[in-house]
C-alpha cells in the first residue's frame, strides 16, 4: 500500500508539500500540484481521513471527557452525550467518548499533546479539578458541562443547582413535609467536590434551613443494594422521615424495591423527589419519580455550540450560562402523612 513517503519521493517533493495539497493549509503551485495528484492516481494513494486532518491542524474530531468510574454511565448521561454528539455532526464534527478517569492527567496530555482532537468537553466536573488545569496548559480549546469554583473566565454550562435544590425543598415544604433526607452519591464524590452532588446538597441544606425544616445528609455508592441500608437508616429516624431528595438514582431505586417488604406506601409514607433527572430515568421507578431537573439536551448542544465557536476562534470567556430546572410533579410525593 502505498504511503505519503511515497507520493512525496515520485512527485520530488517532501512530505510537507503533499500534506498542504491534501489539507489546503499552503498555497501549492499548479505545476507542483498536477505532479503530485498524478503520483497519487498512479500508486493508487488513498489519503487517511485523520492523517489529512492532522496535517492540516484539524481531525474533525471534539473528546468528551467523562470519568465513568463505578457507576459507569446511566440514561440521563446518555442523553448529554447524545445530544452532544448531535451538534457536533452540524458543524462537521464527530464526538469521541473518551472514559479518563479524574486521576489519569498524563493520559489527557497525552490525549492532546499528540493532536488527537481538536477540543474538549469536559463532564462531571469537580469544585477544583486538576484537569482543567491540564487542558488550559495545553492551550486546547475546551467548554465544562459543569464549573469549578471559581470558573474565571472559564467556558461552561451547567445546572442552576441552587435552583435546582430550592424547588425541590419548596415543593416538599408545600405538601407539609418537614423532616427530610437528602441521599447524594458516595461520600467520596462529596469529599472530591463533584460538583453535582456538593451543590445539589449545600442548596438543599441552605434552603431546608431557611424553611424551617430538619435535614439529614446520607451518601450510598450508587448501586442497588445501599438502598436497603438508606431505607433502613430513614426507618430508625426520629422524628420521623416523610420525605428524601435523592440525586443516587440506583440506591433510590434500590430503596423503593424493599420498601414493600417493610410494608410501606409510597408516596403515603415517604414522598421522593429525584434531581437532575432524565424523563426516562425518572419514569423507570415504581411510583414515576417526581424531578427537578434542566433540559439535558439543551445543556449538552449550548456546551457543544460554544466549544464550536471557539474553535472558530472566537473569545470564549463569556461562554458561561447556568440553565434554570423545572418541577415535574409524578407519582412519587403527596401530602406529609401524620405519625
Amino acid at each position: 500500500m502505498a504511503t505519503m513517503a511515497d507520493v512525496a519521493r515520485m512527485a520530488g517533493v517532501s512530505r510537507s508539500t503533499v500534506s498542504y495539497v491534501l489539507s489546503g493549509a499552503r498555497p501549492i503551485s499548479d505545476p507542483t500540484r498536477e505532479r503530485i495528484l498524478s503520483a497519487m492516481k498512479e500508486l493508487a494513494y488513498t489519503p487517511n481521513a485523520l492523517a489529512q486532518g492532522l496535517a492540516g491542524r484539524r481531525t474533525g474530531l471534539i473528546a468528551l471527557l467523562f470519568p465513568a468510574g463505578e457507576r459507569g454511565l446511566n440514561l440521563t448521561e446518555f442523553e448529554y452525550i447524545n445530544a452532544a454528539a448531535e451538534r457536533a455532526r452540524e458543524d462537521g464534527y464527530h464526538l469521541l467518548l473518551w472514559p479518563i478517569g479524574y486521576d489519569d492527567l498524563d493520559e489527557i496530555r497525552k490525549v492532546v499533546s499528540q493532536g488527537l482532537v481538536d477540543g474538549v468537553l469536559l463532564m462531571e466536573v469537580r469544585t477544583v479539578d486538576e484537569r482543567v488545569a491540564v487542558l488550559s496548559e495545553a492551550d486546547i480549546p475546551f467548554t465544562m458541562i459543569g464549573r469549578t469554583a471559581d470558573p474565571g473566565g472559564l467556558s461552561y454550562v451547567d445546572t442552576d443547582f441552587e435552583a435546582t435544590g430550592a424547588l425541590a425543598v419548596e415543593h416538599l415544604a408545600d405538601l407539609g413535609h418537614t423532616e427530610i433526607v437528602f441521599l447524594s452519591q458516595s461520600q467520596e464524590y462529596l469529599d472530591a467536590g463533584v460538583g453535582p452532588f456538593v451543590r445539589s446538597r449545600d442548596a438543599v441544606v441552605a434552603a431546608a434551613k431557611i424553611r424551617g425544616m430538619n435535614v439529614t445528609v446520607l451518601a450510598a455508592p450508587p448501586t442497588h443494594p445501599p438502598g436497603r441500608d438508606v431505607l433502613d437508616r430513614i426507618l430508625a429516624a426520629a422524628p420521623p422521615v416523610t420525605a428524601l431528595i435523592e440525586i443516587n438514582r440506583p440506591a433510590t431505586l434500590g430503596l423503593m424495591g424493599v420498601a414493600i417488604e417493610h410494608g410501606l406506601s409510597l408516596p403515603r409514607d415517604l414522598a421522593i423527589v429525584a434531581l437532575n433527572t432524565s424523563e426516562a430515568a425518572a419514569r423507570l421507578g415504581r411510583p414515576a419519580l417526581t424531578s427537578v431537573s434542566p433540559n439535558h439536551r439543551e445543556i449538552a448542544r449550548l456546551a457543544t455550540s460554544y466549544l464550536l465557536r471557539s474553535l472558530r476562534g472566537e473569545d470564549s470567556s463569556s461562554f458561561q450560562t447556568l440553565v434554570q430546572p423545572f418541577l415535574t410533579v409524578r407519582e412519587s410525593t403527596a401530602p406529609a402523612r401524620s405519625h
